[in-house]
């Protein structure tokens, strides 16, 4: 008896754990540099993708965001700056620049790479990621990727404990992609193809988050329904 209530015990801890998936735990779901690579004298925007348990994927607030620059780009500290329209970063002029690529010891033409720390504050607490911009270098963000459902770009409503899949409209084979979701559990969350079993009936999200081998970053947040099945209408 005693090794039974431990067993249930034991399992019903283990529904409490966080899927990588779930919604509903306080995480930083992606970081975007825009554009994520930037020449002398150009202007990027930061952005974080987060959440919480207010289960709400989105953007944090530029004045939840803190962001700090490694110490040996402690020079371009005046050149990152929190706005009214969130943070910034300008890449230095070319006179600083090439300094910096020779105090690095990089080719006259290659890129800095830059890390960047942010810590977002949640309902949950702070949290943390890093995020790399190369400066002297030129790329673009991947465009926010189309989410269908069984193959139809249709409203993003669910049956209740029937299966269903998503999947990333044009997928790119060089692309990394990651499925989160509140309305259901996953299987195969890191591809581009993605089977959800829903749970509800219930409102929720599902968002998923395309990275290119660039640093590039784009992401769809979708609103999505659950209903439930015909019989128990």
């Amino acid at each position: 008896m005693r090794a039974y209530l431990w067993m249930t015990l034991a399992c019903a801890a283990c529904a409490d754990v966080a899927q990588p998936f779930d919604l509903d735990h306080a995480r930083v779901m992606a970081v975007r540099v825009d554009p994520p690579a930037i020449g002398a004298g150009e202007t990027a925007h930061i952005d974080a993708l987060v959440t919480d348990s207010t289960i709400t994927p989105r953007v944090a607030a530029a004045t939840a965001v803190d962001i700090a620059l490694p110490p040996e780009a402690a020079g371009f500290a005046a050149l990152l700056v929190r706005t009214d329209d969130g943070w910034q970063l300008t890449a230095p002029d070319g006179a600083m620049l090439a300094a910096a690529r020779a105090q690095a010891g990089l080719a006259a033409d290659a890129p800095l790479i830059v890390a960047l720390a942010l810590t977002v504050t949640t309902l949950d607490g702070p949290l943390t990621a890093t995020k790399t911009v190369a400066i002297g270098a030129t790329a673009a963000n991947p465009p926010a990727p189309a989410i269908l459902l069984d193959g139809a770009a249709a409203p993003l409503t669910l049956t209740a404990d029937l299966d269903a899949h998503l999947t990333v409209a044009a997928p790119l084979p060089d692309h990394d992609y990651r499925w989160f979701s509140s309305v259901g559990d996953l299987v195969g969350y890191t591809r581009d193809d993605a089977r959800i079993t829903p749970i509800g009936p219930g409102d929720g999200w599902i968002v998923v988050v395309d990275r290119d081998q660039a640093g590039g970053t784009a992401w769809t947040i979708a609103p999505a329904e659950v209903v439930a099945p015909a019989r128990a209408r």
